[in-house]
């Protein structure tokens, strides 16, 4: 009885960081509609929705160059909370300063 358990809740705990994978989006239309439609500022749905376009779609566009891929990672993970335009772009730059293009 002690393997069957010790077996399903290691069968459990294997699939969790699968199905936590899943969740996270792959492409340009995924991303706007996870992260850019719930930003809390105007400026934060905009600067979301480059974030995504350069993550997801043309990561070669000119708009793109200062950003490295963790870059826009941090800002599409930390600017939906951004209430107000000031947060939001500070939090662009924060992103960007700390992982900067080469």
């Amino acid at each position: 009885m002690i393997r069957l358990f010790s077996a399903v809740i290691l069968m459990l705990l294997t699939a969790l960081p699968a199905a936590a994978q899943s969740f996270a989006p792959k492409n340009y239309p995924d991303c706007a509609m996870l992260y850019a439609k719930k930003a809390l500022s105007q400026d934060g749905g905009m600067i979301m929705r480059r974030a995504c376009k350069c993550r997801y779609q043309d990561p070669k566009a000119s708009e793109c160059k200062d950003f490295t891929q963790a870059a826009l990672d941090c800002i599409i993970a930390n600017t939906g909370a951004a209430e107000r335009d000031e947060q939001a772009w500070g939090v662009e730059r924060a992103c960007r300063n700390k992982f900067p293009a080469k």
